[in-house]
């Protein structure tokens, strides 16, 4: 299984806003470039929120909290390369609604009792798939044909 590693952008993400059936606004007027324009502007501002250190809401889908981390020297953190040791930085922390994740969830499953192991564009990894295996989750002879045609 090869992954895929395909980054959804503003104007992919304009072009399927284009395309739902569900979209009730006029396409001449509000075309792929418009879309992915305002989409551009939001994550822009989202962009800025976070620089600010505020938590954005995405909504069906999660929140972005920024952190800031200051490292204490201790015995199971090494000191850093650079001069100064380990200054402060920052990080982002994703939380997943809990409807997403049990969405999430059930497709997963779903798919390994349809033969698809992982999501549609995410499949396990071949250490994934020996746990899997060896935990009984999957089917020993499961992916054997995919390996020998890699050999």
């Amino acid at each position: 299984m090869a992954k895929t590693s395909k980054t959804l952008s503003a104007f992919q993400m304009a072009k399927r806003i284009c395309e739902r059936s569900d979209n009730i606004y006029d396409k001449k007027i509000f075309n792929r470039q418009v879309i992915s324009n305002i989409l551009s502007m939001y994550m822009d501002e989202c962009r800025k929120a976070l620089l600010d250190g505020e938590k954005i809401k995405l909504d069906k889908v999660g929140m972005i909290v920024p952190e800031i981390k200051v490292h204490m020297r201790t015995f199971n953190l090494p000191m850093c390369n650079k001069e100064g040791g380990n200054p402060p930085s920052t990080k982002l922390k994703i939380n997943r609604s809990i409807s997403l994740r049990d969405h999430m969830n059930s497709r997963l499953l779903k798919n390994m009792e349809n033969g698809i192991y992982g999501l549609d564009k995410l499949p396990f990894s071949k250490q994934q798939m020996k746990i899997l295996k060896d935990n009984g989750y999957l089917p020993e002879n499961e992916g054997m044909e995919e390996e020998e045609d890699e050999e």
